[in-house]
């Protein structure tokens, strides 16, 4: 996945679309439960072979993996707000991470016009 993608985000909206737990996520993967709870607190990111198996897993649930392209100056903003602000900041860019780049516009443009 080398940075490409944002994988706490991603591998927590397949396990939210799929219903599955971390367990059976990891067997899927073959790899462990502590290695998909590592993905999505963000201290380990997954190996070529997970990481090409993942996504496989988030295209064939109808999944958009575009969504979850890594943007390095929102990620350090996210990574700030869960070290310094309350969860619910968290989870609202969280939500934004996930939207599509014309509902984020249109975020924007509303936020705007409440100034």
């Amino acid at each position: 996945m080398k940075q490409k993608y944002n994988c706490p985000v991603l591998v927590r909206e397949i396990q939210d679309t799929l219903f599955m737990s971390q367990q059976q996520i990891a067997a899927k993967l073959k790899v462990s439960q502590q290695s998909i709870s590592n993905w999505m607190i963000g201290t380990r990111n997954p190996g070529p072979f997970a990481a090409s198996e993942l996504l496989t897993m988030a295209t064939e649930s109808g999944i958009d993996i575009s969504k979850h392209e890594a943007n390095p100056a929102f990620d350090g903003i996210n990574s700030y707000m869960k070290k310094n602000k309350s969860r619910e900041l968290v989870r609202i860019f969280e939500l934004y991470s996930r939207m599509s780049g014309a509902d984020k516009k249109r975020l924007v443009r509303y936020a705007e016009g409440m100034k």
